[in-house]
C-alpha cells in the first residue's frame, strides 16, 4: 500500500492522482446529494470556420469511441481516469524503476489509447441501457415547437448544443443541427425546435429571433 502512495505521489503520476481524487469528490458530493449536479458536461466545441468543423468531426469521432454519446460523459470520464491511474502506477512502478520523466510520458500516449479501449469495453454494455432512459426522458415532455438559446459556440447544419427551458423539469441540454437554408448562429441567440432526426439523434433549430421580435 505504501508503495502506491508513494508512487501516486511522484511527480508524473501527480496529476492523474489529483483529478482522480476530484472524480471521486464529485461523485461523494453528488451521492450525498450535498449539489446540483448533471453527469453530463456541456461541451463547449468551437465550430468557427473549416478548423471548428474538423475539431468538431475528431470530437465526435472520440465520443463515439469512447461510447460518450450514448453514456452520460461524467461516467465516462470518470473511468477513464480510474484506468489512466491504476495503468499509471502500475506500468512506473513495475518498468520505470528509475523515475525517468521521459520514460513515464512514453508511457502515458499507449496508456491514454489502452484506457479509451478499457473504458469502450466496460461501457459497451450500458449503451442500451442508457439510450433508453434518455429516450423516456426526451418523451416525458414534448420538445419540439420549444423554444430556447444557443449554448454551444456556434449552432450549424452539422453540430450544435442548445438549452431547451421545460416548464415541468429542469432544463434540457440538446445536440442539435440547424434546418437546412438556415444562417449559423452564436452562443445565446433564441432558437425554435421544430424537429427531430431520429438517425443522427440530433433536434432540428431554426432562427427564433425574429419571431421574437414580432
Amino acid at each position: 500500500m505504501k508503495e502506491i502512495w508513494d508512487q501516486a505521489l511522484v511527480s508524473y503520476n501527480l496529476p492523474l492522482t489529483v483529478l482522480l481524487g476530484l472524480v471521486l469528490l464529485f461523485w461523494i458530493v453528488s451521492l450525498l446529494g450535498l449539489g446540483d449536479f448533471d453527469a453530463d458536461l456541456d461541451l463547449d466545441v468551437d465550430l468557427d470556420g473549416d478548423a471548428g468543423s474538423a475539431s468538431e468531426g475528431t470530437l465526435g469521432f472520440l465520443l463515439r469511441v469512447v461510447n460518450a454519446q450514448d453514456v452520460p460523459l461524467m461516467l465516462v470520464l470518470s473511468l477513464l481516469s480510474l484506468f489512466m491511474w491504476a495503468i499509471a502506477i502500475a506500468s512506473n512502478f513495475y518498468f520505470n524503476p528509475d523515475q525517468s520523466s521521459g520514460l513515464a510520458l512514453l508511457f502515458f500516449g499507449g496508456n491514454f489509447f489502452l484506457s479509451a479501449f478499457l473504458v469502450k469495453m466496460v461501457t459497451q454494455p450500458m449503451r442500451s441501457f442508457f439510450r433508453s432512459m434518455k429516450n423516456d426522458k426526451e418523451h416525458q415532455e414534448p420538445l419540439i415547437g420549444s423554444t430556447g438559446r444557443v449554448k454551444s459556440r456556434t449552432l450549424d447544419e452539422t453540430f450544435g448544443q442548445c438549452e431547451v427551458i421545460r416548464p415541468k423539469g429542469a432544463p434540457a441540454l440538446l445536440n442539435c443541427r440547424l434546418a437546412e437554408g438556415e444562417k449559423p448562429l452564436v452562443r445565446g441567440d433564441e432558437i425554435l425546435v421544430i424537429g427531430f432526426d431520429a438517425e443522427s439523434r440530433n433536434f432540428i433549430i431554426k432562427n427564433n429571433q425574429f419571431n421574437e421580435n414580432q
